[in-house]
C-alpha cells in the first residue's frame, strides 16, 4: 500500500525527528573516519604488505557503507512524514468496493475474529508466554503480556539470548570451579582458555544471528522457542566434559592467542544494561492503559410494516453518515441479505450481517516525562556503542601499518562487533517505542433474522372513486442484533514508502453506548417514515386528479344518483313502492 492522495490528511506529525537526528550525527561521524581511512589506504597497502592491505580496504569500506547506511536512514526519518487516506492497514481483509484492489500484507485478523471478539468479550490478541523463561519474567510483570507484538517479540529474543547466555556462563564457572577443586584437569593446561575463547564467540554469534532488529520483531505472530535451551545445556556440559576426557587421554592443547577473561566481563556488562533498559520501558508502556474488553449490545425484537432489505439498507446509510473527513469505512464482511421463499411467493425468511470499521483516528497518548527521558537515553546509548565500534575499526586500522597480529586482530573483530551488535539492539529497543502510533475506531456487527408474510391493500375502491390505489405491503419478524466497541488499536511506523502499512492490533475494548443509542434511534426513525400506501406528490398527477375530479362531479350518472337523494322524489318511489304491495296495478276493479 502506498500514499494515496486526499484533500483532507489525518495530519500525523512526524514520530522519528529526534531519531533521525541521532541517526545522522552518528552517521555523519562514521562516513568521515571511513573517508580518513580511504585517503590513507594507499600508503597502508605500500607499507604493510597485500594481505593487511586487503583487511585494510575491507575496514574502510565497512565504515563507508555503514556511514552511508546510517546518514541516509537520519534523512528519512527527518524528511516529510507522508501520510495518505490508506492509512493505517486494515484488522482485516477490507471488502468495500472502493478499497478490493489494495494489497494490505499486514492484516492481523479476520472477519471470523472479529465476529468471536466481539460476540464473545474477548480480545485473542493476547496469547500467553510459551517458553520457560519468557513464563518466568512475565510473571514478575503480569501486565507485559499485554504488549503489542512487536515489543512482545524483542522481549522474546532478548530474554532467550540473555538466559541461554547465563547457562552457557554458570556451567563454564561450574567446569572452573571443579577444576581449581581438584575434581577435573581443566585449569592445569591452556584448554580452560580455549574453552573461555570458544564461550565468548559462540555467545556473539548467537546475539548476532538471533538478532534483535526491527525486520525480525516486526510479525504478525509472536515468536516461540522451539526447545534450543535443551541443546544449550548440553552442549554446555558436553564440550567441558570432552575435554576433560582428552586431558586425561594426555593430549597437549597449544596455548591460547588472547586470554578470554576481559572478552566475558565486557560481554557480562553489556547485557544486564540492556536488559534493564527493556524491562523498565515495557513496564511503563505497560502500564499506559487497561486491556478492557467491553462491548456495547442490542437485541429485541420488531415488527414492522417493511421489507426486510429495508432494515439492512437503513443501518448500511447510517453506517455511511459515520465517516470521518469522508473517509469511507472499512468492510470486513460485506453487507449482503440473503431472502429465502418458504413455499410460496408471498412469505419466508431472511438473514444477513456486516462487519465495519469507522475510519481510525490517530490518538497521541501522553506518555509520562521519565518514559520519554529514558527512551531518548537508550537510543543515545545505542547510537555511542556504533560510534565506539567504528572507532574501534578505525583505531585497529592504524595500527595495523606495522603488520597484522594474532591478537590484535582478534580484539580487533570481536570488540567492534560486540558494541555493534548490542548498539543496534538499544537503538531498535528505542525505536519500537518511538513508532509506536495509537488509532481509535469504532467497530460494529450488525447481524439480523426473521421471517416475512406479504398482503394486498386497496384504497379508493369505491364505484363513485376515480383514483384508487392498490398496494403490496410486507409485514416483517425482525429480530436484529448490534454489537459495538470502540477500539483502541496500534501499530508500528516507519519510514518512506508504506511507512504505516504495518499490522495493527487491537489493544483494548470500550462500550459505545452513545453510537449504539445514535444507530438505533436513526434505524427506528427510517422505519417510522415509512409509506405503506402509495400516492402521488407531483404537481401535474395532482392537477390531473382534479381534473378527473370534475369529469366524474359533471356526470350523468353523478346526476342521477343526486336526484335519487332528493326528498321528493323518494316520497315518489315510496308511494309506488306501498301501491306495488297491495297487488294493484294502479287500475280501479269494476
Amino acid at each position: 500500500m502506498t500514499f494515496q492522495y486526499g484533500s483532507d490528511d489525518p495530519s500525523i506529525k512526524n514520530p522519528f525527528k529526534r531519531e533521525g537526528i541521532l541517526y545522522l550525527a552518528s552517521g555523519t561521524i562514521i562516513l568521515a573516519l571511513g573517508i580518513i581511512s580511504l585517503f590513507a589506504l594507499r600508503n597502508q597497502m605500500v607499507a604493510t604488505g597485500q594481505a593487511a592491505g586487503w583487511l585494510n580496504l575491507a575496514i574502510c569500506l565497512i565504515l563507508l557503507a555503514g556511514g552511508v547506511a546510517y546518514v541516509t536512514k537520519g534523512l528519512l526519518q527527518i524528511f516529510r512524514f507522508y501520510v495518505g487516506r490508506g492509512i493505517p492497514s486494515s484488522i482485516s481483509k477490507n471488502e468495500a468496493r472502493s478499497e478490493k484492489h489494495v494489497y494490505e500484507a499486514g492484516v492481523a485478523y479476520s472477519a471470523e475474529d472479529l465476529d468471536q471478539m466481539l460476540t464473545g468479550r474477548k480480545n485473542i490478541t493476547f496469547r500467553e508466554p510459551s517458553t520457560l523463561l519468557d513464563r518466568m519474567v512475565y510473571s514478575l510483570y503480569p501486565k507485559m503480556l499485554f504488549l503489542p507484538y512487536s515489543m512482545r517479540n524483542y522481549l522474546h529474543v532478548l530474554i532467550q539470548n540473555t538466559g541461554y547466555s547465563l547457562i552457557a556462563l554458570l556451567i563454564y564457572l561450574l567446569a572452573l570451579l571443579s577444576s581449581s577443586l581438584g575434581l577435573t584437569q581443566l585449569t592445569n593446561s591452556s584448554f580452560s582458555s580455549w574453552l573461555g575463547i570458544g564461550l565468548a564467540c559462540s555467545l556473539l554469534l548467537m546475539w548476532l544471528f538471533n538478532t534483535l532488529s526491527v525486520k525480525h520483531t516486526h510479525s504478525t505472530r509472536l515468536l516461540g522457542g522451539k526447545g534450543r535451551i535443551v541443546w544449550v545445556i548440553l552442549l554446555s556440559i558436553l564440550i567441558p566434559a570432552i575435554g576433560e576426557i582428552a586431558l586425561r587421554q594426555g593430549v597437549q592443547f597449544p596455548e591460547a592467542p588472547v586470554g578470554p577473561a576481559l572478552h566475558l566481563i565486557a560481554l557480562f556488562l553489556i547485557i544486564p544494561i540492556l536488559v534493564a533498559a527493556s524491562l523498565t520501558l515495557a513496564k511503563f508502556r505497560s502500564e499506559l492503559y487497561e486491556p478492557l474488553t467491553e462491548v456495547s449490545e442490542f437485541r429485541e425484537h420488531w415488527q414492522e410494516n417493511v421489507h426486510p432489505k429495508d432494515f439492512f439498507r437503513s443501518l448500511d446509510m447510517e453506517l455511511a453518515n459515520l465517516r470521518y473527513k469522508e473517509y469511507p469505512n472499512r468492510i470486513y464482511r460485506e453487507l449482503s441479505p440473503n431472502l429465502n421463499m418458504e413455499g410460496s411467493m408471498d412469505k419466508g425468511s431472511f438473514v444477513g450481517d456486516t462487519i465495519q470499521e469507522t475510519q481510525p483516528v490517530y490518538e497521541e497518548l501522553a506518555y509520562p516525562p521519565l518514559f520519554q527521558q529514558l527512551r531518548l537515553y537508550t537510543a543515545v546509548f545505542g547510537h555511542l556503542l556504533v560510534v565506539l565500534s567504528a572507532v574501534l575499526l578505525f583505531v585497529t586500522n592504524r595500527q595495523h601499518i606495522d603488520g597484522l597480529d594474532g591478537t590484535l586482530l582478534f580484539d580487533g573483530i570481536f570488540f567492534p562487533l560486540l558494541l555493534w551488535i548490542f548498539g543496534s539492539a538499544a537503538q531498535t529497543l528505542s525505536h519500537l517505542f518511538w513508532a509506536e502510533m495509537h488509532f481509535s475506531s469504532y467497530l460494529i456487527h450488525f447481524q439480523g433474522e426473521g421471517t416475512y408474510t406479504e398482503s394486498k391493500l386497496s384504497v379508493g375502491m369505491a364505484i363513485t372513486d376515480s383514483t384508487r390505489s392498490e398496494n403490496t405491503f410486507v409485514r416483517t419478524s425482525f429480530s436484529p442484533w448490534l454489537l459495538v466497541s470502540r477500539l483502541m488499536t496500534s501499530t508500528q511506523a516507519g519510514s518512506g514508502a508504506g511507512n504505516l502499512a504495518g499490522p495493527r492490533f487491537v489493544t483494548s475494548m470500550h462500550r459505545a453506548d452513545d453510537l449504539l443509542d445514535h444507530l438505533v434511534g436513526k434505524i427506528r426513525r427510517y422505519l417510522g417514515d415509512r409509506e405503506i400506501i402509495a400516492t402521488t406528490i407531483s404537481n401535474k398527477d395532482l392537477g390531473a386528479i382534479q381534473t378527473i375530479y370534475a369529469f366524474n362531479e359533471s356526470a350523468p350518472s353523478k346526476e342521477a344518483i343526486e336526484k335519487l337523494d332528493k326528498p321528493e322524489l323518494k316520497k315518489s318511489i315510496s308511494r309506488i313502492g306501498d301501491e306495488d304491495g297491495d297487488g294493484s296495478n294502479g287500475e280501479s276493479k269494476d
